[in-house]
């Protein structure tokens, strides 16, 4: 692009200076031709008047007779002018047209014609003298060699001016070209790098030019295209987690399952074994059942259109409470339920298990296998809370059971995730449930928040931006 944006611009520029060239060349020639015929003209009329006004003298001193003494003494007279003016480069020519046999007829009229001979130029002039002596015919004719090669010298050094100037011009050209694509080259090669894989250039253009804005909005878009790729490359190394922790996570249960129905094909056992055998079998399959239907739910709410009605916050308590009650009495954790707003727009069975997870989470965290076997110090508790804050309104629950330190904050809400993975399968959880609440949580333009601390517990706030 930019040679030829250069070949065009140097051959405009040539063609305009040539022509120019010519134009002025031109306008030179005819001044000054028309100025040597000017003077040459004047010069002409002149000499005519004069020797026209001499011979009348010679006439009138030979009586008014044309004999052979008038004519010697106008070749005489004629003689002393050609003389004279050959000094200027300038022959006077006088000729009797009663008496030449080269005489021109009476049609000569004084005009200048222009004339090269031998290399040379000359003005030519020819004309007959005023009456009664029309019968001379007086021829003028100038050098004006001189006056020409004068003039060809100037045009010669104006073109070598011209070809000067060209030269220059096309080197001047060629850095103001390399200054102004510059930019673009910086572009095309920043560009090819990105093409490349090498997303983090970037263009630095510091100066203040027509390309400046350009520049920022391709840095814009390069930094786009980054967190682009970025994210792919993360959602790509999620996935291809997401994977590993599955298979993982499917090939235990598919482990045992395996290899306690060919122990009930190979071996002898009485009906206590078979039970125990059996329930083993279908705690498995109940596992891998869970992991299938929290698959299901989170691939259901990636394009899932919410069914949003006003909820009552205080009939959702009462329907979570009643539901945790066996569980509850179980671990010996008790559900403290506070209620500060009246209703929370939502598809209510959506968050209801949102609530359900995050309570059954903080029940595990209270009860005793999180405890090593022990009673939690001072009872295991739980507290569902909905308070208002402004337009907002905010669900949380917290607990006071075993927390988990900060490092475990940023991934707790991955899938296949657990904080203690020597007693999670024990507890029957398939590191679903965190994620599948902020699915949901999303689902619903909200945002989650998880607050932990090994010495004061969970604490998991949802906030609902719209009412």
């Amino acid at each position: 692009m930019r040679i030829k944006a250069y070949l065009s611009t140097y051959i405009l520029f040539l063609c305009i200076l040539f022509i120019s060239l010519g134009i002025v060349s031109v306008y030179m020639t005819n001044s000054q031709t028309n100025m040597l015929s000017e003077k040459s003209a004047r010069e002409y009329q002149t000499i005519s008047a004069a020797v026209a006004r001499d011979i009348a003298t010679l006439h009138r001193r030979n009586a008014g007779l044309f004999d052979i003494i008038f004519y010697e003494s106008v070749d005489l007279l004629v003689s002393g002018y050609t003389q004279y003016y050959s000094n200027y480069n300038i022959e006077i020519t006088l000729l009797n047209m009663s008496s030449e046999e080269q005489a021109r007829d009476g049609s000569a009229t004084a005009e200048a014609v222009f004339i090269r001979q031998d290399g040379e130029h000359f003005i030519y002039i020819s004309g007959e003298l005023p009456e009664p002596f029309s019968f001379y015919l007086l021829d003028y004719k100038t050098d004006i060699t001189e006056n020409i090669t004068e003039l060809q010298n100037i045009q010669r050094i104006l073109l070598l001016l011209c070809i000067a100037f060209s030269i220059i011009t096309a080197i001047a050209l060629h850095y103001i070209m390399r200054s102004i694509f510059k930019p673009l080259g910086i572009v095309a090669n920043t560009s090819r790098k990105i093409a490349n894989g090498q997303f983090s250039e970037r263009i630095d253009i510091k100066e203040k030019s027509e390309l400046f804005s350009v520049a920022n909005d391709f840095n814009t878009m390069a930094d786009e295209i980054e967190k682009q790729m970025r994210m792919l490359e993360e959602e790509a190394v999620g996935k291809q987690q997401f994977i590993d922790n599955f298979a993982h996570e499917i090939r235990t249960p598919l482990t045992s399952i395996y290899g306690y129905a060919e122990y009930l094909q190979k071996t002898p056992f009485d009906t206590d074994e078979l039970i125990e055998s059996t329930q083993f079998i279908m705690d498995e399959a109940n596992h891998m059942k869970k992991i299938a239907n929290s698959l299901l739910e989170l691939a259901t709410l990636k394009n899932y259109e919410l069914l949003k009605t006003n909820i009552s916050i205080r009939q959702l308590f009462e329907n979570i409470a009643q539901a945790l009650k066996k569980t509850l009495n179980e671990e010996d954790v008790q559900l403290v339920c506070t209620n500060d707003a009246d209703t929370l727009y939502g598809q209510e069975d959506l968050i209801k298990g949102l609530l359900m997870n995050l309570c059954l989470n903080a029940i595990k965290s209270c009860s005793k296998d999180a405890y090593g076997g022990l009673p939690p110090k001072d009872g295991g508790v739980v507290r569902l809370n909905a308070k208002k804050q402004g337009q907002s309104v905010v669900l949380s629950v917290a607990d006071n059971g075993c927390g988990f330190s900060d490092e475990h904050a940023a991934k707790i809400t991955e899938p296949f995730y657990r904080v203690d993975k020597s007693r999670s399968r024990e507890q029957g959880g398939a590191g679903l449930g965190l994620t599948l609440c902020k699915q949901i949580a999303e689902a619903h333009e909200a945002k989650m928040q998880i607050e932990s601390s090994t010495e004061t517990g969970t604490t998991v706030k949802i906030t609902f931006e719209k009412l």
